[in-house]
């Protein structure tokens, strides 16, 4: 294995065991999926760049590692690839078949070797979710199918064998599907309200201008002026039209021209794109760019999280999940039946908090006195709660719940978050949208 392999193994495997990945607990871990298909890629080509890109294929979907990073770390071919196998739709899109249409046409644009990689991919997880979670596997064989369909272009042995595999998948005895409990209705929010929240705060309102500069201008020049200013993404402009940007980091070239970047669809919103649809980008890119009327006027970057708008806006959606959690609880468990379900301390706890507010004559009930923690300890006893907030095991449950309380202790003392945070602030955006969508 070459160190450029080697590198990309570690890096890879040290960041997915840093967050609370969204993995059926039924099936292999991340370490053995990136290794079952880095051997599989390995089994039909040699070539180092594309088996490190394979380690890291999962990176910036799973991770807070983003496209800029993979980039400084190992290249811009590698992450290249790491974009064209990355999953770039987003709920924001609209439903499943919509955002599934999206990911068909991005991956038949793909180069060979990123075809080739998701092909691996899909005959790794057909392969797993058949031996560990065949009552999976019916829905995920009909998009591998379709995906099939733009994955010519890839090698043809691994598409040969994907099919293979899929008509072994169709030919099987799959067990018969559970039937759908009764949907959740989020009651304790009128569906008008969470979309008038979900769209209250907007990509204009946390953006900072885009600083432009002639590309004509000399390297030097720009890159000073960029660090007085102390901003590191400037827009370039040519004949009085903005032509792309530069990075500070990247203005090593002799000239701007060497160093310019493209902007692109994925990583450009509206100036009226609600906040959830800048987590998107900046899940996957170091900047988000902000255009009016077509034309790139803004630019954001995780660090704008901590602006007093955003912040509002992550305590928002953290008090909204709380108050589902609370809402899922009630329907779930109603008169106190979850009772059981906590310890005696706990328990008391809560009694002592409720004695209080009564002194206080305040409208409360038992339930409104828990702790978050211990919402999450009720709903990890129900195993289809937890799915249907998109959470594997109960264990991941209990971290995430901390989690989301240490993110909210950060954004109640002013104190920095975006970092060791960005998994869940990710899945809050995500939950809320997801509340709109469910409601």
């Amino acid at each position: 294995m070459g160190d450029l392999i080697k590198a990309a193994k570690l890096f890879a495997n040290g960041n997915h065991q840093r967050v609370t990945a969204n993995r059926n607990p039924a099936l292999q871990s991340f370490e053995m999926h990136l290794k079952s298909v880095a051997q599989i890629v390995s089994s039909v080509s040699r070539d180092e760049e594309m088996i490190a890109a394979v380690w890291l294929h999962d990176i910036v979907e799973d991770t807070s590692v983003t496209l800029g990073d993979v980039e400084r770390m190992f290249g811009a071919k590698i992450a290249g690839l790491i974009k064209k196998v990355t999953f770039v739709s987003h709920p924001t899109l609209g439903q499943r078949a919509a955002r599934f249409a999206f990911e068909k046409g991005h991956f038949a644009k793909a180069s060979a070797a990123a075809k080739t990689i998701k092909l691996a991919d899909l005959i790794d997880t057909g392969r797993d979710l058949y031996k560990n979670d065949p009552a999976s596997l019916k829905g995920y064989a009909a998009e591998a199918n379709e995906l099939a369909h733009v994955l010519d272009g890839g090698d043809t042995r691994l598409l040969a064998r994907l099919k293979r595999d899929l008509t072994k998948f169709a030919g099987g005895a799959l067990p018969a599907q559970p039937v759908a409990a009764a949907p959740f209705r989020p009651s304790a929010f009128p569906v008008g309200v969470l979309r008038t929240f979900e769209r209250a705060f907007t990509a204009q309102d946390i953006a900072e201008p885009l600083i432009s500069f002639d590309c004509n201008n000399a390297v030097s020049e720009i890159l000073k002026a960029m660090t007085v200013a102390q901003i590191e993404v400037a827009g370039l402009h040519k004949e009085g039209s903005l032509c792309g940007y530069v990075e500070a980091a990247n203005l090593r070239e002799e000239t701007c021209e060497a160093s310019r970047r493209d902007f692109v669809s994925s990583q450009v919103v509206r100036s009226e794109s609600p906040l959830g649809e800048v987590i998107e980008v900046l899940t996957r890119h170091d900047s988000c760019f902000v255009s009016e009327l077509e034309i790139v006027v803004g630019v954001i970057s995780r660090i704008d999280l901590h602006k007093p708008t955003a912040r509002m806006w992550l305590f928002g959606i953290i008090t909204a999940a709380e108050l589902e959690f609370t809402e899922r609880i009630r329907q779930k468990w109603p008169s106190e039946s979850w009772s059981g379900l906590l310890s005696q301390q706990r328990i008391e706890k809560a009694r002592q908090l409720f004695a209080e507010r009564e002194r206080r004559r305040e409208k409360c009930h038992l339930i409104d006195c828990l702790q978050l923690a211990d919402k999450v300890e009720i709903l990890v006893s129900d195993p289809a709660v937890l799915a249907a907030l998109d959470i594997p095991t109960p264990s991941a449950a209990r971290r995430a719940g901390k989690q989301i309380e240490s993110l909210r202790n950060s954004l109640a003392h002013a104190q920095s978050f975006v970092h060791q945070d960005w998994p869940q602030i990710v899945r809050l955006a995500r939950r809320i949208h997801n509340m709109v969508e469910e409601s």
